[in-house]
């Protein structure tokens, strides 16, 4: 069982943003004129995101601002990567890279692959969505992604961004190969889900009539079949956490990944954990810092020990001590 949050002892580590450019133009598009005039600099300015502790707004405080209508594109790892303004988390990643804001529930899977990926690893991207975790892999330096998305709208949009070292698969992974029921979040393009009972921990995010689509299954040994062995796994997949390592036994057993990245609820935790433990049985939680903005690993707990930020439960497992 997971301990409550108390007065943390941590292992801490540190992650810096590269340089973005940012260009007051284009600004506009993003914010309307309103914003542009209360956040930007004038000009093309060029900045270091690793500056944010003295520079940084957060993004709660202009959100008001930000258009919540029309697209906007911008270049990630080389390649274009388009935003619908129309959903939340679109609007705070074209924030965070036009603008010089703070968000957390999106930094905090940036810091964590900046910290653990090594040059031209393979990762596996579980619920890829529209695909900018895998392109903020390819960033931070790897060298393959195979990005998994169930739903057909978000694998198409997945699958245009097309730059080299990205694999997109339109499949759920699970725990065996088939077809399934998927639960879709209607709150947002985020939060779908093989397991029902997400619907019961998150009904908002279902509304009060759920919809439903059926998904191809495939599981992890087989992706590993297809493209190889895996160096790091990134799962984000709403509840289907244990049934992901159940489909991964095989691989587990003779070619395990050294780092495993997962949000993961309560709920599911003590589950994943046995089932994890005899292959990576070093885990910590990822936290970032209210002072300062860092990427903290802590012991596992529940809950957020003063002086965090609060984000989705991101988890990794190692295979060897973390630092």
């Amino acid at each position: 069982m997971l301990p409550t949050a108390g007065a943390p002892k941590s292992t801490i580590s540190t992650a810096k943003y590269a340089d973005v450019d940012v260009d007051g133009a284009r600004m506009e598009g993003v914010c309307g004129a309103q914003a542009r005039a209360v956040v930007t600099r004038p000009g093309a300015q060029r900045f270091s995101y690793s500056k944010r502790v003295k520079l940084m707004q957060k993004l709660s405080d202009i959100e008001g601002l930000i258009r919540k209508s029309g697209n906007v594109s911008f270049d990630v790892a080389g390649t274009s990567i388009s935003f619908d303004l129309s959903n939340r988390h679109e609007r705070a990643y074209a924030a965070r890279l036009l603008l010089d804001v703070c968000h957390p529930q999106a930094d905090i899977d940036l810091f964590l692959f900046q910290h653990f990926l090594r040059p031209s690893d393979t990762v596996l991207d579980a619920g890829a969505n529209i695909g900018m975790t895998a392109l903020e892999c390819l960033e931070a330096g790897a060298g393959k992604v195979v990005a998994v998305e169930a739903l057909p709208v978000l694998y198409e949009r997945l699958k245009k961004l097309n730059p080299p070292g990205l694999i997109a698969v339109n499949k759920a992974i699970s725990s065996s190969p088939g077809k399934a029921d998927f639960y879709i979040s209607t709150a947002h393009n985020q939060g779908s889900s093989l397991n029902s009972e997400m619907i019961g921990i998150f009904p908002s995010v279902f509304g009060e009539v759920v919809k439903k689509t059926e998904v191809e299954l495939t599981t992890i040994d087989e992706l590993v079949e297809s493209f190889g062995a895996f160096d790091v796994w990134k799962l984000d997949i709403e509840g289907a956490e244990l049934d992901a390592v159940r489909g991964a036994q095989k691989t587990l057993g003779k070619c395990p990944p050294r780092i495993v990245i997962v949000e993961l609820y309560d709920d599911f935790y003590d589950d994943f954990r046995s089932g994890m433990i005899d292959s990576h049985p070093f885990v910590g939680r990822a936290f970032l810092s209210i002072d300062g903005y860092e990427l903290k690993i802590l012991p596992p707990v529940k809950g957020f020990p003063e002086g965090y930020h609060v984000t989705s439960p991101m988890y990794v497992f190692s295979r060897f001590p973390l630092e």
